[in-house]
């Protein structure tokens, strides 16, 4: 199984080693939860979107939207 820098285990993936080749572990991330949102698994697209590196504007915004508590149960570290 493979885990996270955050010693938890990678939530399940939507993406085929191929169309993962050249893209950085953040865009992977990102790409990741679009794909998990498109196939309607909400808790995926969270935990993916949590292990992604966003700009302090999008976690701003996120914070504003949903919450420190709501994002925190979902895995971010904010």
């Amino acid at each position: 199984m493979t885990t996270t820098t955050l010693d938890r285990p990678l939530p399940r993936s939507y993406m085929t080693e191929e169309q993962k080749v050249g893209m950085s572990q953040n865009a992977i991330y990102v790409c990741e939860s679009v794909l998990a949102d498109e196939a309607e698994d909400e808790e995926a697209a969270w935990a993916w979107l949590a292990l992604a590196k966003m700009p302090e504007s999008a976690n701003y915004i996120l914070k504003e939207v949903c919450g420190d508590e709501f994002l925190k149960a979902k895995g971010f570290n904010i």
